[in-house]
């Protein structure tokens, strides 16, 4: 076992290099960029992403769609070319993103794009069952001439409530495709390169847009790719090193979750009643288990303040990292006070299930963890001893200070 792990080591050494040749390639390259130029928020999946997709689905020459075209192939839809020249392009149409639509011919192609932001339930309906009755019951397209993409960086699956809330469509969780951007968007947008390739003006445009989603998925340039490739192929060692490492990836993943909930738990524990922590058995779901299980693990501690409130500290598949107080238990009117006073600082908020909540450092969504994501670059360096303490502690001191000053606040309200 010493003798792997010290292939291992050479091996990750030399990969290393072939990163950082990587990072000198890029670093050499014209970094101007439109999108970073325009947008603060190039995550903005709305005024972003679904915008510039929607212009090139909708981009038509010499009577055609190409790049719709395009699309339908490489996402394997069950409509063609000769569909696409039927097609209506729609953006944000009745809330949906993107709506192919054909009201003659009764088809229709949903896509729904999720960059960070969680799906829009509501109790009495899912987001997708939402769009899929309006294209359905409103518009009368058969359920068989249906198609439904969800678009994520990663492909994930949307949320079980998603689907299945109303349980009015069972033939919808079957139905619903999940695309990447990391995979198909990529691929996508290289074949509308070769289409754009005497179109100087859109190829650069997309060509930039490629750009910006190999850095947010951190794909890696083809010649990157060759390197490690050659680097794996190099010897017998660097190839059972590799598989070695591609094997033990769902456990490797396990111990960064693993390892930070329960040294956060430890860490609560000195100062405050620890009366709920995440059991093996939910980072086992996270790591190992079907898509069904990891999706309804929730990691989750409470502590116990005073006899007035618990704090839960939480994440689940659809929601970032946070902490708060919920509304499941009646409590003194000077804390709910104490908390409303505390809700006019712009990193707290509040919702309808809780009184009060914060998402800890740090703030943007493309920095933030991501607990049911090995890839996540956050939550990675987690696996890092010193970078997880000093996670953890930084927490630990968020919500000193948040305890600290919900007492203050609600003694001065008991003083007045």
């Amino acid at each position: 076992m010493i003798d792997d792990l010290d292939k291992i080591k050479f091996f990750l050494k030399e990969l290393t290099v072939i990163r950082k040749k990587c990072e000198e390639r890029e670093s050499g390259k014209d970094q101007f960029n439109v999108f970073e130029v325009m947008f603060d928020k190039t995550y903005d999946e709305k005024n972003v992403h679904s915008r510039f997709i929607w212009s090139l689905l909708n981009y038509r020459f010499n009577n055609r769609l190409p790049y719709l075209e395009v699309f339908l192939n490489v996402v394997e839809s069950q409509f063609g070319d000769e569909d696409s020249k039927t097609f209506k392009v729609c953006k944000e149409y009745e809330d949906i993103d993107i709506l192919l639509f054909d009201d003659k011919a009764k088809k229709a192609v949903i896509i729904e794009n999720k960059i960070y932001a969680e799906d829009s339930n509501h109790k009495e309906e899912g987001q997708l069952e939402k769009y899929y009755r309006i294209v359905v019951e409103k518009y009368k397209i058969p359920t068989e001439s249906v198609d439904v993409y969800y678009l994520t960086l990663d492909g994930h699956e949307p949320s079980e409530e998603s689907v299945s809330t109303s349980m009015k469509y069972p033939e919808l969780q079957n139905k619903v495709q999940c695309i990447s951007y990391k995979y198909h968007i990529t691929n996508w947008l290289k074949k509308c390169m070769q289409f754009a390739y005497d179109k100087p003006f859109q190829r650069e445009t997309i060509l930039q847009y490629l750009k910006l989603i190999n850095t947010m998925t951190k794909n890696v340039d083809d010649e990157g790719l060759i390197d490690i490739i050659k680097l794996i192929g190099d010897s017998n060692d660097n190839l059972k090193s590799a598989k070695m490492l591609i094997d033990n990836t769902k456990g490797i993943h396990k111990r960064i979750i693993a390892d930070f909930w329960v040294d956060l738990a430890d860490k609560l524990g000195n100062k405050y009643n620890v009366v709920q922590k995440p059991k093996n058995e939910d980072f086992n779901n996270i790591a190992f288990g079907s898509n069904v299980k990891k999706n309804k693990t929730v990691l989750l501690i409470e502590i116990k303040v005073n006899e007035e409130f618990l704090i839960e500290i939480n994440e689940d598949v659809n929601t970032w990292f946070n902490f708060g107080v919920l509304k499941n238990k009646k409590i003194s009117k000077e804390y709910v006070e104490a908390f409303e006073k505390m809700l006019d600082n712009d990193s707290f908020e509040k919702d309808d299930n809780y009184y009060i909540r914060k998402y800890p450092f740090p703030q943007e969504p493309n920095e933030c963890f991501n607990f049911y994501e090995l890839d996540n670059e956050i939550t990675f360096r987690l696996i890092n001893d010193n970078n997880r303490k000093e996670i953890v502690n930084k927490i630990v001191s968020e919500i000193d200070k948040f305890i600290n000053a919900v007492e203050k606040n609600a003694k001065r309200i008991r003083q007045k």
